[in-house]
């Protein structure tokens, strides 16, 4: 695929898990436009998003990934790629990620779910959590994600 074309199908991916999100928790994420020139994470708040679940959201970069096949060095790569924008940004990395004909998965460290158990390099993709967007979802509304500690 060429770079328009991978382009166009990287913000494809970014709306449909915003969409997909928004079905979940009832509040909107939009693209991150300015990520291409800072590095940044793919979707942000929309401006005047409040209440738990928005400040929950707030608490992450989320990095979305839409690939034919999702391999394990791919995965890996992601991962890093996730850590160190959500770092930049003094935030948990939340890894989005969906192959083709497969739903989506979310990837967060241990350390974002229970901060006060996990003094740990939480960049280690062992000690990070997989689960589905419903997952994902039931963590930000019963307030299961931990403030980071910088």
């Amino acid at each position: 695929m060429n770079g328009a074309g991978s382009r166009r199908k990287g913000s494809g991916a970014e709306r449909e898990l915003a969409g997909c999100l928004h079905d979940l928790l009832g509040v909107r994420l939009r693209r991150n436009l300015s990520q291409a020139r800072g590095g940044g994470f793919d979707l942000e708040l929309e401006e005047g998003a409040s209440g738990p679940i928005a400040e929950g959201l707030a608490l992450l970069a989320i990095e979305c990934k839409r690939y034919a096949t999702i391999t394990p060095a791919s995965l890996a790569a992601w991962w890093s790629q996730a850590c160190r924008q959500a770092e930049a940004a003094g935030k948990w990395p939340a890894l989005c990620y969906r192959g083709d004909r497969a739903a989506w998965r979310c990837r967060l460290p241990l350390s974002a779910v229970r901060g006060d158990l996990f003094s740990i390099a939480w960049e280690d993709a062992d000690l990070a959590l997989d689960m589905g967007l419903a997952g994902l979802a039931a963590l930000i509304r019963e307030g299961g994600i931990s403030p980071r500690k910088v």
